[in-house]
């Protein structure tokens, strides 16, 4: 009688922290997300103003060339670049802050030679990527009640 209690008193303990761990990594995905989301936003609208900012789409691509410092106007967005690339690591543990890193991370390290430019990177990939993890945190924090 006294290994049965035993047992059942084990099995339901590991069953119930068993659950706990679950539901503790559910709640913390969630606020890493809650965290996640007014950086994403801030850098996903700057992104927005960047495209916006001529009808010729300069912002679209940023262009650096050699022996140059960034235009004054490129330097906000360079440095809030390179801060939110930087804090992503944060948040390494939610998919979409991996995937949207690594697709930044891809886009970047791609060659954009032209002859007398260092590079032209095309800025549209990341936010074709931007607007994806976007997409993905709003319904996941249940944003979009439709």
């Amino acid at each position: 009688m006294s290994v049965a209690l035993l047992i059942s008193f084990v099995s339901g303990g590991l069953a119930g922290g068993i659950v706990s761990v679950i539901f503790n990594r559910v709640f913390h995905w969630r606020a890493l997300r809650t965290q996640f989301y007014p950086k994403l936003n801030n850098m996903y609208s700057a992104y927005v103003v960047r495209f916006n900012e001529t009808p010729q789409g300069r912002g679209r691509y940023w262009v650096t060339v050699v022996g140059q410092n960034p235009k004054p106007e490129d330097e906000e967005f360079i440095d809030q670049r390179s801060v939110f690339i930087h804090d992503l690591i944060a948040f390494n543990e939610l998919k979409e802050a991996r995937k949207l890193r690594q697709a930044i991370l891809d886009n970047a390290g791609r060659e954009h030679v032209t002859p007398g430019i260092l590079s032209k990177l095309d800025l549209q990939p990341e936010a074709t990527a931007l607007d994806e993890c976007m997409k993905v945190l709003h319904q996941k924090l249940k944003l979009d009640q439709r």
